[in-house]
């Protein structure tokens, strides 16, 4: 039967749902091991994430474990980088490794069938390897490259020197310098492998369309690991609050990033999911009060948002645009203009349902796939919450009042606790 759609109808609203979250089985092998196996979807694909508790964080040097994860697929006693890649590439595998302040990880996505040949050279990698001289050197060099390139950049400048006005220059706000790269030395970085990477306790996250056979395969596989439980470094902790406004020129420079914060909290705290709908509404999305304004009605800048910024033991909020560097100083006072609003005025409730359905919709997708269902999972485990979570945060965000937002932007968005920073040009 043929209908024709009337466009001048809006479509009928309709209630979203929770979000259903597949709960992993959980094991703990005898050397210690923990696996977490996440089921789920039809195709054949394994991800299996190595999740290692270290950080920039657990190093008097920036750069040291970033440098000893990422080093891990140049070279081992058995094979050389370009083995590696050849070995990747022959099984359709692939291979991604991540470190942040706190964690630090090594991916392997591969297809069911060839499991059996590729998570023994995971397992080469992790345990023999030998940080060559000559793949140390030409990364050294490429990243140092890079990072001068960023340094080109008022974004890229306007982000490192950000954190460390929100940190100090210690543990979460330890600015990362050109000499940093110029002292990163092999030695320093093999010294932290051994002591840190190799034999040392990591979880693993597996996730996929996992049969009875890729688990107990898993399980034989890890079970052989040798794994030594030694005591972890202490981690560098952040010094004070730096603060106040600052402004960094680039000469020649038609934009100017603009970064505007303050020191927060986690998730762990009980304003967290409340916050949350706050900052939407500010600049989460791209209906936003920002948008709407600074792009849409005065065309200053492509994109700008607002959010919280999370890491294990601290949190904090940004406010992050790019704008010609004619229009930065009326960028600011639109800024703060917002800000005030929010303070000063309840938001309509017209405003807060969208922002609500729109908070929803995108929580429910976050559980799509099962690589997406087990990331929110280790989300929430690694902080140590229990599994109800994500029903909780469904539940705030349908509870949260217009009265609540406007409390919750008079305690947190004080202009005076402000840091702000301008890179570019005034």
């Amino acid at each position: 039967m043929n209908s024709t759609l009337n466009r001048a109808i809006a479509p009928q609203a309709k209630q979203v749902g929770n979000p259903k979250m597949v709960i992993p089985e959980s094991i703990q092998l005898a050397n210690g091991i923990k696996i977490h196996f996440l089921s789920a979807g039809n195709q054949e694909v394994t991800k299996l994430e190595l999740h290692f508790h270290i950080g920039a964080r657990s190093h008097s040097h920036p750069l040291v474990p970033g440098m000893a994860v990422y080093m891990l697929k140049e070279g081992t006693s058995s094979f050389n980088a370009t083995q590696i890649a050849e070995w990747a590439d022959n099984y359709g595998a692939f291979l991604e490794t991540e470190s942040g302040k706190d964690y630090s990880s090594v991916s392997l996505y591969s297809l069911n069938r060839f499991l059996p040949e590729v998570i023994p050279v995971l397992a080469e990698m992790l345990n023999n390897s030998v940080i060559p001289s000559g793949e140390f050197e030409v990364n050294r060099s490429n990243k140092k490259q890079k990072f001068l390139v960023g340094l080109e950049k008022v974004g890229f400048v306007a982000s490192q020197r950000f954190q460390e006005l929100i940190f100090g220059e210690k543990g979460y706000g330890i600015p990362v310098k050109t000499s940093h790269y110029d002292s990163l030395n092999r030695e320093d970085v093999n010294q932290f492998y051994t002591e840190r990477l190799r034999n040392q306790p990591f979880e693993l996250f597996v996730s996929g369309f996992l049969s009875d056979e890729v688990k107990s395969l898993i399980i034989k596989e890890f079970s052989q690991f040798s794994i030594c439980n030694s005591e972890l470094l202490t981690e560098t902790k952040s010094s004070t609050m730096i603060g106040g406004t600052h402004f960094i020129e680039k000469e020649n420079a038609m934009q100017s990033a603009i970064r505007i914060g303050r020191p927060l909290f986690t998730r762990r705290h009980s304003d967290y999911f409340d916050m949350k709908v706050l900052l939407t509404i500010l600049g989460g999305y791209f209906g936003s009060r920002l948008m709407s304004n600074i792009r849409e009605d005065k065309g200053y800048t492509y994109g700008i948002g607002a959010g919280l910024a999370l890491m294990k033991d601290a949190g904090y909020f940004y406010i992050s645009t790019e704008v010609g560097a004619t229009v930065c100083a009326d960028s600011l006072n639109e800024i703060y203009k917002e800000i005030e609003l929010l303070r000063n005025e309840p938001v309509e409730k017209e405003e807060l349902e969208l922002v609500k359905s729109y908070m929803l919709g995108s929580l429910i997708k976050s559980f799509e796939g099962p690589f997406d269902c087990m990331d929110r999972f280790k989300t929430i485990y690694l902080d140590g919450f229990k599994e109800d979570y994500y029903l909780q945060y469904a539940d705030a965000i349908r509870s949260v009042s217009p009265g609540r937002i406007k409390n919750l932007a008079e305690q947190w968005l004080q202009r005076e606790d402000f840091t702000e920073l301008v890179v570019g040009k005034m």
